[in-house]
């Protein structure tokens, strides 16, 4: 058990008893970078990052492939806003100052230079909230790829950084890892992808094996056992998928249905009729229909009328069917043909990811009232989005925030007033954790990120919380059945 400390962060800081940090900072993840929460376009979780995503095939140097397709939605250190207003930083907000040196990896140049705007701007905020005058952020540019990572971090070593945070993409990480591991360096990366994952490096991103077993969890405490999915045929699917298979059978419930659809392709009919068992389903109503047309009593009559309204008999042969999708145009034409093929809700509760929670108007689609899908929540989420706004003149995106909070445990963890900084793997890694506007979160030792979901549902007004967020990692919906 780490033994409690206490940080003296000025007034701002909100300290409680114990290891778990109370930052000043605040965060909140949404899920498109530059611009609040995207419409229709991750954490684990930005999703994909701003533009029209290429194939895998096509993707360019530095574009996001796998799971960093979809870096969700997610991330917090604990926060609170004291009694002195808002921060205007001042104009040499990045002044070289001495102090304990923390570089912060991001693309400030080339296609990607709009997510390190955003990842920057988190991180000036928790600069600033947590106020540490021992703490010095030295941002370098990593161009947005995987050789401009490996430069930077040489630098950020040559530069005495004690700490890397950054960079964001899974590549850039893997070219990072073995100057730090020649360093004796630890690295926060942004990036969710668990490949890349495992001492020195941690990861803030929201894993897509976690969202789906907090879903999962979810779904069987309302009693439903036997489950489907129907997921993109790219890396990210596959990951989806494996999570998926994992966590069904690990907590005891029946796999039903795996099925794949390409990307690029946005008619789903022919995987939806199979999976959910369609023609069958419709050769069971004409026999329902044709033992009923000849008979004559009252009640085979009302059963008939009721008939004609229907275009299957029966269910498919799951009640849960989770959709791992990247954007929102996907999931709007995925509901609306599963409608169409009798998949309906509540009979079958579709279940998403966190990146839905990036998604705008979702109970605009009839099909999709009743789902459900994790998102980060906490009570600091609105103030944090407030301050952002204030600062910057914009509403936070999900890297900003995911920025802020990494960038908040750093300052916090530097040291004060000659102290040494604390960035060792018992730290890191204490099991307590760190809570922050979007919830609870802590690094494992295998280097990724377990979070506290909270669970909503899709009303017809809009996102609806069916289940809170936990507060401790000692509570029962936070234990992984992996």
């Amino acid at each position: 058990m780490i033994q409690p400390f206490s940080l003296a962060i000025k007034s701002r800081l909100a300290i409680p008893r114990g290891p778990v940090l109370a930052l000043t900072a605040l965060v909140m993840l949404s899920a498109c970078v530059g611009g609040g929460r995207s419409s229709g376009g991750p954490g684990g979780d930005t999703g994909m990052l701003p533009g029209s995503a290429p194939s895998q095939s096509e993707a360019p140097e530095g574009a996001p492939t796998g799971e960093d397709l979809a870096l969700t939605t997610e991330g917090g250190s604990a926060l609170s806003l004291g009694d002195t207003g808002m921060l205007t930083p001042p104009q040499d907000a990045m002044r070289a100052i001495d102090g304990i040196p923390v570089a912060i990896l991001a693309p400030l140049s080339g296609r990607l230079a709009g997510p390190g705007q955003a990842l920057l701007e988190g991180a000036q905020m928790a600069l600033f909230d947590v106020d540490n005058p021992d703490f010095r952020l030295v941002p370098i540019d990593t161009m947005g790829t995987a050789f401009g990572a490996e430069q930077a971090a040489r630098e950020a070593v040559r530069r005495g950084a004690k700490l890397i945070v950054g960079p964001l993409l899974a590549e850039s990480v893997s070219a990072v890892r073995p100057i730090a591991e020649a360093a004796q360096i630890k690295v926060i990366a942004f990036s969710n992808s668990s490949r890349v994952a495992g001492d020195p490096i941690y990861l803030a991103g929201f894993a897509p094996e976690e969202q789906v077993d907090s879903i999962i969890a979810n779904a069987m405490a309302e009693g439903r056992m036997r489950f489907a999915v129907l997921a993109p045929s790219n890396e990210y699917g596959n990951v989806a998928v494996e999570a998926f298979q994992k966590s069904v059978l690990s907590r005891g419930a029946e796999i039903a249905r795996v099925a794949f659809y390409e990307p690029d392709n946005m008619d789903f009919a022919e995987q939806i009729q199979r999976l959910s068992d369609y023609q069958n389903r419709v050769r069971a109503l004409k026999e329902q229909r044709a033992e009923l047309e000849g008979k004559e009593d009252q009640a085979s009559k009302l059963a008939l009328k009721r008939m004609e309204v229907l275009d299957t008999w029966g269910d498919p042969p799951f009640d849960a069917l989770l959709l791992p999708v990247l954007d929102q145009q996907t999931l709007q034409i995925l509901s609306a043909q599963l409608a169409f093929y009798d998949v309906d809700q509540p009979a079958v509760r579709l279940l998403g990811l966190a990146r839905w929670d990036g998604f705008a108007n979702l109970a605009n689609e009839p099909g999709l009232i009743g789902s459900r899908y994790p998102a980060a929540r906490s009570q600091f989420r609105d103030r944090f989005e407030s301050r952002f706004a204030s600062l910057f003149g914009h509403t936070p995106s999900a890297l900003s925030a995911l920025s802020y909070d990494v960038t908040a445990v750093a300052a916090a963890l530097a040291g004060r007033d000659g102290g040494t900084p604390r960035y060792d793997t018992v730290t890191l890694t204490d099991p307590q954790g760190f809570i922050g506007a979007e919830g609870l979160f802590r690094f494992t030792e295998a280097g990724t990120a377990q979070r506290g979901f909270a669970i909503m549902e899709v009303g017809q007004a809009g996102p609806v919380m069916v289940q809170e967020a936990p507060r401790s990692f000692a509570e029962p919906s936070l234990q992984p059945a992996f």
